[in-house]
């Protein structure tokens, strides 16, 4: 009799302990996540799987197209086609407040040929720039019936620049002079557009330049209102 009831105490308590272990198993389960609890996050093992960001292509940062930098319109920017490079004569302003300027395409030739054109007025202004800035330049008071300084510069085949001729003086020496020296540091052309020769087999530049006064701080330097146009004939 007492081994049938140590037997049967033994197998109660067994079965309890089973019952026990399988509740607490049971309670190691991770719980179901929430119906609403929205995208789990996800471990990427392939950078593919990152959607890529879209690029503006006329965010103001691109850089620009060859011979765009200095004639290209700082306004808002459009997905339109560059005006400078079909008509000639529409002025695109550049400089800031202090130092105001335009540039421009005299004719339809340097229109046509934009590229080429473009990245000579683009050297010119640069170095123009500079040189207005100088002490000897930026104190001088122009006359006010100052006329346009008008220069010829004739490159050869491959694009270097061979002669420079003044056409038409400004009425100051000093601004003819300058203009003269812009112009041999800033003119030359790699691999120029066979189709711009003129019809002696050279390329010839037309280089008109009209400068103002604009304003002083002191009333002995001064900024100037720059004017600078490109044709080729």
């Amino acid at each position: 009799m007492r081994r049938e009831r140590r037997n049967r105490f033994f197998a109660a308590a067994l079965f309890a302990i089973a019952i026990f272990a399988a509740g607490c198993a049971a309670d190691d389960k991770p719980p179901a996540p929430a119906p609403d609890a929205g995208p789990q996050p996800k471990l990427l093992s392939n950078l593919n799987d990152v959607n890529a960001v879209p690029v503006n292509p006329f965010a103001i940062n691109q850089v620009p197209q060859r011979g765009e930098g200095m004639i290209l319109d700082h306004g808002p920017v459009s997905a339109g086609p560059r005006t400078y490079q079909t008509e000639p004569g529409i002025s695109r302003v550049v400089g800031n407040e202090e130092n105001p300027g335009t540039v421009r395409l005299l004719n339809s030739k340097a229109a046509k040929f934009g590229s080429f054109s473009g990245v000579i007025l683009d050297r010119i202004y640069a170095r123009l720039i500079e040189a207005e800035r100088t002490e000897e330049i930026s104190r001088t008071k122009l006359p006010t019936e100052i006329k346009a300084v008008i220069i010829t510069a004739v490159l050869d085949k491959r694009g270097k620049l061979t002669e420079l001729i003044l056409e038409q003086h400004s009425g100051k020496a000093k601004i003819d002079k300058m203009m003269l020296d812009v112009c041999r540091k800033s003119i030359w052309y790699e691999n120029p557009p066979v189709e711009a020769l003129s019809g002696d087999g050279t390329y010839k530049l037309t280089i008109r330049l009209k400068l103002e006064n604009y304003a002083s701080s002191d009333e002995i330097h001064w900024n100037f209102i720059t004017d600078l146009g490109l044709g080729i004939s």
